[in-house]
Parts: structure tokens; C-alpha cells; sequence
């Protein structure tokens, strides 16, 4: 394995870190990580010592979180996850990754998705966990978004919904992400990326499902928690259903981020589908 590494590719957002783990790339199949909304690449620490010996990892911080910078934090849309995706995947490629087996957490799961359809040459297969963008876009939802979007609401929301959401606290990487969640109502930017995310869920392009089927020469596996309160599989399923007829789809007894809370169980989860993915030429 090569030296811990971190890349920084120039984007109208910011400066975005991408940390590379693992092989060298070129010597082994590219892996990239996509974490979800708050959170940073640090999220996936529980499996990437598990990945590292088989693959060439490129690990994100989306704009203004982690270690990458942030312009205008009322720039940073769900649709932009999807744009920085796109020229990070880009940057990959000029660096001698192959095409690369997405997994994508969350807001990091739709960003996921349009990679795939903006850049499927740059894309063998996804693991979209717990993604974002296949619940019903209704006035319910929408709703639902603009208030957790809102001044008054969304800094007393982040620790709560996330201690809701990760479950708990002694299960494997859970504590970690949670403390850092727990940081982000005191950073006035992180919050603003925070705010402005939920507030772009209204776009219609964040609903998938409107516009399937859809990638259907792109392998892909989903993985959801069906113990998560604020992303329900059961207000999932027939969107992922919809959009993503052919792909695989395991439920587990796990909250939003199983690849933290029980890591073990994510690995034999989705080993034989990144096996498969690793023995697609590029």
C-alpha cells in the first residue's frame, strides 16, 4: 500500500481534498467514497482499513467540509454534490485511476447516481447507502426540507437528527461521527452548507425516481438501514424501485450509516458485488 495522500482539485465551489488510501492508483481497481450531509471523508474509517489491500481509494470532503474549502455556502446544492462528483472522478482518472466503484452515502449516494449518468465512462459500479433522492417530492417533503433549511430551526436540528440517525454511540465509528455533528451548529459556514443542502432538496431534479429507469448499464447495489427514522426504506422502496429496477437491493437491520455502525456486516454485505465490479475491465 503507498503512503497516505491527500489531492486537491480546483472547483467553482472550492477547493475539494480528496484523500487517497489504499494501492496505488493503476494497480488496483479505484474505489471513491462520497460521504453525506453533515459528515466528512472520515466517516468511512471503520471499512477502509478492511478495502485498503485491494483497491486505490480517493475519499471526498464535499465543499466547506473536512479539509476542503467552501466559496459561498449558498452555492453548495444537492446538484453541485453531483457536479464536484463528476471533476473529482475527472481528476481521478488524469491521475491513473481507472474507472472507479462509487459508494455513496446519503447526499453522497444522488451525487452517486448523476456521476454515473454524467460520466459513465469514468463509472463500473455503485453502492448507494441510505441515498437521497428517492423519497416522494410532495408538498409533505418539501415542507419537511425548508423547515429543517430554516435559521431558526436548522442549528438546534443537526445533534438531535443525527443522534437519531446513527443510532447508538458504542457501535463501531458511530461516536466519531457523531461528535463531529455535534461541532457543526458552532461553525457558521459549516452550518450554512448544512442549510443550504436541505433547502436545495425542493429542486425536482432531486427527485429520481421522475426521471427512471434509470443507469441500466451500470451495476448497482443498494444498502439500507431499515432501522432509520429519517430515511424509512418503507418511503423508499418503491422509488428505488422505480428508478433502479435492476439493481440489488439489501436491507439491514442497521440506522443511516451501517458502514460506521456495523461495519463487519456492511463488508460481507457488499463483498461479492465489489468483487464483481473489481473484475470489470475499464
Amino acid at each position: 500500500m503507498g503512503p497516505a495522500e491527500t489531492l486537491t482539485v480546483p472547483t467553482p465551489f472550492g477547493d475539494i481534498a480528496v484523500h487517497l488510501r489504499g494501492r496505488s492508483a493503476g494497480a488496483a481497481p479505484g474505489l471513491l467514497l462520497l460521504h453525506a450531509n453533515p459528515g466528512d471523508h472520515r466517516d468511512f474509517d471503520e471499512i477502509v482499513p478492511a478495502l485498503a489491500p485491494d483497491w486505490a481509494i480517493a475519499a471526498v470532503d464535499w465543499p466547506g467540509s473536512g479539509a476542503s474549502t467552501v466559496r459561498d455556502p449558498e452555492l453548495i446544492t444537492i446538484d453541485a454534490l453531483a457536479e464536484v462528483s463528476v471533476l473529482v472522478a475527472t481528476a481521478l482518472s488524469a491521475r491513473g485511476f481507472g474507472a472507479l466503484t462509487v459508494i455513496g452515502n446519503s447526499a453522497g449516494g444522488y451525487a452517486a447516481v448523476r456521476l454515473a449518468e454524467r460520466a459513465p465512462d469514468l463509472v463500473r459500479g455503485l453502492v448507494l447507502v441510505q441515498p437521497a433522492g428517492f423519497a416522494p417530492l410532495n408538498f409533505v417533503t418539501r415542507g419537511y426540507f425548508h423547515l429543517v433549511a430554516s435559521r431558526a430551526v436548522a442549528g438546534r436540528y443537526v445533534v438531535p437528527n443525527a443522534r437519531m440517525y446513527l443510532g447508538p454511540l458504542d457501535r463501531g465509528g458511530v461516536r466519531a461521527i457523531f461528535d463531529r455533528a455535534v461541532a457543526v451548529p458552532g461553525d457558521p459556514v459549516r452550518l450554512a452548507v448544512y442549510r443550504s443542502l436541505w433547502r436545495s432538496f425542493d429542486d425536482p431534479r432531486f427527485d429520481l425516481p421522475s426521471t427512471g429507469p434509470l443507469l441500466a448499464g451500470v451495476p448497482v447495489q443498494v444498502v439500507w438501514g431499515r432501522n432509520d427514522p429519517t430515511n424509512p426504506w418503507l418511503l423508499n422502496r418503491r422509488g428505488v424501485a422505480v428508478a433502479l429496477p435492476h439493481a440489488a437491493v439489501s436491507v439491514l437491520a442497521t440506522r443511516h450509516e451501517p458502514f460506521a455502525e456495523a461495519p463487519a456486516l456492511f463488508l460481507d454485505t457488499v463483498r461479492d458485488f465489489l468483487t464483481a465490479c473489481a473484475g470489470v475491465e475499464s
